[in-house]
């Protein structure tokens, strides 16, 4: 089931000057980019508060949760579980120092392993053709979000929450939720909000993906449409519609509504 809030169609805004930007329609590849390439320092970059472990009691809980849950490991390895626990507490002692560290560990770790494919709930936005859609004179592509979620070629999907405030996110609390997970990956600053961004996720494990390995391809029939900018040339329109007309993909033409800043279109 659709929840309510996503969109039916989730767009990418394209560039066709680009060979890189042209596959997604040419051979129907997308890209799952590590959090490391993102041009807001906030994404993906939503850490465990450790500064909330600022009592006695909290802080037995958290040595002794943490602990727990790698005794098979230290056991196996040797460690004194006594000893561990001691030396846990004693760097809980410098918080500051000790959130940097896990932040660190877990930002690279997130960088090496995460993939997100970063779209939108709308094909109309002036802003992101401008940012993203080669200044009007690219292209947009749209999916079918619900084929997209559930293909089985990624791990979920979601629309971005915008926020105000910046989550919190408490170390003391289970440590695996579907809800904490998309805390850390489905919320950016409100001043994003313009995007409607709508995301695919994916964990790349055991091993660090090359970049090649962080290429999909996505069946045809997902593909629902191909928007093309107000401003495309007329030999990248005639290359695009010929590709779509292959695949029996809708193209619309992109138009300025007289005396509006709004955008409307055309099917070719």
């Amino acid at each position: 089931m659709k929840p309510e809030n996503y969109p039916d169609i989730i767009y990418k805004y394209r560039s066709w000057n680009k060979k890189f930007h042209k596959d997604i329609l040419l051979k129907n590849e997308v890209y799952m980019s590590s959090p490391n390439d993102f041009n807001d320092p906030f994404d993906c970059r939503i850490p465990k508060n450790h500064f909330l472990i600022d009592t006695p009691e909290k802080i037995k809980k958290y040595v002794n949760d943490g602990i727990e849950k790698h005794r098979h490991w230290l056991v196996a390895n040797g460690k004194d579980i006594d000893f561990e626990k001691k030396q846990l507490k004693e760097r809980l002692q410098d918080i500051e120092t000790y959130q940097k560290k896990h932040e660190e560990l877990e930002y690279s770790e997130m960088d090496k392993h995460f993939g997100v494919l970063s779209l939108s709930g709308r094909w109309n936005s002036i802003l992101m053709w401008s940012h993203y859609g080669d200044f009007h004179k690219g292209f947009c592509i749209g999916f079918n979000e619900e084929k997209m979620r559930n293909c089985g070629l990624f791990g979920k999907g979601g629309s971005v929450a915008y926020t105000e405030d910046f989550p919190e996110l408490n170390p003391l609390e289970q440590e695996h939720t579907m809800e904490k997970s998309f805390k850390q990956t489905h919320n950016k600053a409100k001043d994003w909000e313009y995007e409607e961004e709508y995301r695919l996720t994916n964990l790349f494990l055991p091993n660090q993906p090359t970049n090649q390995q962080r290429v999909i391809q996505v069946p045809t029939e997902i593909i629902e449409e191909v928007n093309l900018g107000m401003n495309i040339s007329q030999k990248n329109k005639d290359e695009i519609i010929e590709e779509c007309l292959k695949k029996n993909i809708k193209v619309f033409q992109t138009e300025k509504i007289p005396f509006k800043f709004k955008l409307t279109r055309k099917e070719i």
